[in-house]
């Protein structure tokens, strides 16, 4: 009997133990990605901490003590080349974290709250210049945590989701004039490190500007953005986002300007898995309007398809490597390595194929009905181990590297508006080839001879 009631004390202590072990366990994973921060130019300066039996809560505040080591750091998962003046808008800004999680070991699940309570000294100052009243609102709207990114996340799956908090904020200034601003339902998900997940997804429901001044009025606003990422590896990747509804207005004395566009789609994705990388890129816009004193058009079913395909994938790799550490580093002594890169890549022969790029109907001044055109092209570059010597000699010496088909169709409307006010020479006409409302030019380039639609070019 004693040796029962020990083994339930034992029980019971190993439980009531727990919470504690547990803590102890996410206190030590938490100071880890402190410390990793910190390695990246971030500095916490604050820290506040509250625990119960259950949870625990901590307050964080960091300040970007080093904008051009975390810049350098963000470089390493972003696409996109980021501006040298970033940096100073960095500089100095404070950053406010939020973090609550269970005290129980086996729940991984942490909540997390990170919103900007400063903008940077640099910025501050312009703003003051300008408007200390300006500043002053900006000042109170980020202590009341105006701009918040709400992350649940489980940090043995990865998994997360979360969403940016709603903003309806309106600024009237005493000179006049009212600024509003709106974002509706921003929320994402996705799975891997915050900063460079494997996939994600996020929905904005709209986001607007609108700006009054005297007798002029500023809109832009944007209605379901819905964007998803999801990455094999650097060069094995999916992006798309789908916009169903953009506009731009100005209305100004004298100059009212217009632009909608209506059900965006844009897919990009690179394929490095098989023998060879592909490279490829579609979008598409239902309706586009563009409505003002200069131009107004009406532009119907857009659609631009292109694929690279055949890409040396060792070179391809190589040259993403490169560019990445370019990025990182800044070394501009990297754009050399770049460049030879570049043509040994070409220099192994490519395939670049126009699939599709079209407009089903362009209208002018709302009665001025152009129709359409089509086009289709591929474009075949042949391996070539001297592609660098002709090039240094004479790029016309690799024009015999090249294969080119064009198929180009345009309606009657849109040639006639194209050649208004300009002679059609007799030998285009020659060249020419008519299908019902559309005027065809088939365009091709192989084995050192020019065709056009089927004649040899003179």
């Amino acid at each position: 009997m004693k040796k029962v009631v020990l083994f339930l004390l034992v029980g019971i202590l190993v439980l009531a133990a727990l919470p504690i072990v547990g803590n102890s366990v996410m206190q030590k994973n938490i100071e880890t990605r402190v410390s990793e921060l910190e390695s990246y130019g971030l500095k916490a300066t604050q820290t506040k901490s509250k625990s119960t039996y259950l949870t625990s809560s901590q307050h964080f505040e960091f300040v970007l003590k080093n904008a051009d080591e975390f810049v350098n750091y963000l470089k390493k998962y972003s696409d996109q080349q980021i501006p040298p003046y970033v940096n100073a808008m960095l500089e100095g800004v404070v950053i406010g974290a939020d973090l609550e999680y269970s005290n129980l070991p086996f729940s991984k699940a942490i909540e997390l709250d990170i919103y900007p309570l400063s903008v940077s000294p640099e910025m501050e100052n312009a703003i003051k210049e300008d408007s200390l009243e300006l500043y002053s609102y900006i000042e109170k709207f980020l202590h009341s945590k105006g701009v918040l990114y709400h992350i649940n996340y489980n940090i043995v799956s990865e998994d997360f989701d979360g969403y940016l908090k709603n903003i309806n904020e309106k600024y009237t200034p005493k000179d006049g004039g009212v600024l509003t601003l709106t974002l509706k339902d921003a929320t994402f998900k996705g799975n891997g490190e915050l900063i460079a997940p494997n996939r994600m997804s996020s929905i904005i429901k709209e986001l607007s500007l609108n700006v009054k001044k005297d007798s002029e009025i500023v809109t832009f606003k944007l209605v379901n953005l819905l964007s998803s990422t999801s990455t094999e590896s650097k060069n094995t990747y999916l992006t798309s986002a789908d916009l169903e509804n953009f506009t731009i207005a100005v209305d100004a004395k004298g100059e009212n300007t217009n632009i909608d566009m209506k059900n965006i789609h844009i897919n990009v994705s690179s394929n490095a898995q098989g023998e060879f990388a592909e490279l490829n890129s579609k979008s598409s816009i239902d309706s586009l309007t563009i409505e003002s004193q200069q131009l107004n058009m009406a532009m119907k079913k857009f659609n631009f398809d292109i694929a690279t395909n055949g890409v040396d994938k060792k070179v391809y790799e190589e040259l993403e490597e490169l560019i990445s550490e370019t990025k990182a580093s800044g070394n501009m002594m990297l754009d050399e390595k770049i460049q030879k890169t570049v043509i040994e890549l070409l220099s192994k022969g490519l395939v670049i194929n126009i699939a599709d790029f079209s407009v089903q109907n362009i209208t002018l001044d709302t009665t001025d009905n152009l129709q359409g055109f089509k086009i289709k092209s591929v474009l075949t570059l042949k391996e070539d181990k001297d592609f660098g010597k002709k090039l240094q000699m004479s790029p016309m010496m690799l024009i015999s590297n090249v294969e080119i088909q064009t198929d180009i169709r345009v309606s009657r409307e849109i040639y006639a508006k194209l050649t208004k006010n300009r002679p059609i020479p007799p030998v285009v006409k020659e060249y020419m080839k008519e299908d019902g409302n559309d005027i065809i030019f088939n365009i091709s380039y192989l084995d050192g001879k020019a065709k056009v639609n089927g004649k040899p070019l003179r």
